[in-house]
């Protein structure tokens, strides 16, 4: 399958920032691709430089097989992508001043336009708003009005930048069954979100970023802190690491690797904590087991384990993992 963008030996800096490292990072065509990680992690400077509306200070990127070399060509491709914000906002006037506003700018003839406009507002179910005042948008209309505007360009791209952020169900709801139906015309979006379950749900690629990094753990039992002296501090809880390890900001255990247990164990597992059971749940023939222990853990465990711990929710249970086991970054 060939390369949607691929960039390459990417430096991107906040004046003297960095923001982004990346020294390889490709997105598949006709994928739907979610961007993974904490805020701050570098996913809205990262879909600025898709969106071709920011340039890295080093490396370059390569656009459906074109190395983007020149503002010319950064202002030409700007116009074959459609980027949603994370923070949406409409111009005065009304919705369809907007949308007009959006055609006018991508020269498309007047006669085009009605037509185009109706067609993006039925398909988001939000004809009614044709004719409401921006400022009087609600936020999930306000999310629909823009991803309108975003649309009607028929994009070779779509990017959403953590398009889930305030919304309320219905919103949500809507937008996730957008999502499911673009992916459907296998056509190319790319999204941001802080929820790992939700990207896995929706996407059929991810990448995970991490302090600007790609990483390629996933971003479960993620835990935030600082390092001394091989003991890791989150704030909530000490985790002993292993090893000559310098600077590490965050620390991840694969769920696999937690051990459940309904006592402390008598080993060399020097990283045990009681907790709370909070959730049970069947996911791909295992059982996920989320756990209270000062910060919150998943864990992976087979039926046979769940029936012989005879777990259910509020039991206490020690979460037991080995610093062998702990990635850090």
């Amino acid at each position: 399958m060939t390369d949607l963008y691929r960039l390459n030996d990417i430096r991107f800096l906040y004046v003297d920032k960095v923001a982004l490292t990346l020294p390889s990072l490709s997105v598949k065509t006709g994928k739907i691709t979610a961007l993974i990680g904490p805020n701050g992690c570098g996913k809205s400077t990262l879909l600025n430089m898709l969106a071709f509306l920011d340039s890295p200070q080093q490396g370059s990127i390569n656009f459906k097989g074109e190395t983007v070399r020149t503002k010319k060509q950064l202002q030409a491709l700007r116009k074959r992508v459609g980027l949603l914000t994370q923070k949406p906002y409409m111009l005065r006037g009304t919705v369809a001043d907007n949308l007009k506003l959006a055609l006018k700018l991508h020269s498309v003839p007047k006669l085009l336009w009605q037509n185009k406009i109706n067609e993006v507002l039925n398909r988001l179910d939000a004809i009614h708003l044709l004719n409401q005042q921006a400022n009087t948008l609600s936020g999930g209309q306000l999310q629909k009005a823009a991803l309108a505007r975003a649309l009607i360009n028929d994009p070779e791209v779509l990017l959403l930048d953590e398009p889930f952020s305030y919304l309320d169900q219905a919103a949500n709801n809507m937008l996730e069954e957008f999502i499911q139906d673009y992916s459907a015309s296998t056509r190319n979006l790319i999204f941001s979100t802080h929820n790992r379950l939700q990207g896995l749900a929706l996407a059929d690629e991810v990448i995970t970023l991490i302090n600007g990094s790609q990483v390629q753990t996933p971003l479960l039992n993620l835990f935030h802190g600082h390092l001394d002296n091989h003991i890791f501090n989150t704030g909530k809880l000490s985790v002993v690491l292993t090893g000559d390890i310098e600077g590490c900001r965050h620390i991840s255990i694969d769920p696999h690797e937690i051990v459940l247990s309904k006592e402390p164990f008598c080993s060399s597992i020097r990283n045990q904590y009681p907790g709370r059971v909070t959730s049970i749940s069947e996911e791909m023939g295992k059982v996920r087991v989320n756990i209270s222990a000062g910060e919150i853990f998943q864990a992976l465990i087979t039926f046979e384990a769940l029936h012989d711990l005879k777990l259910q929710l509020g039991d206490e249970v020690w979460v037991n993992f080995k610093s062998n086991s702990i990635v850090t970054f």
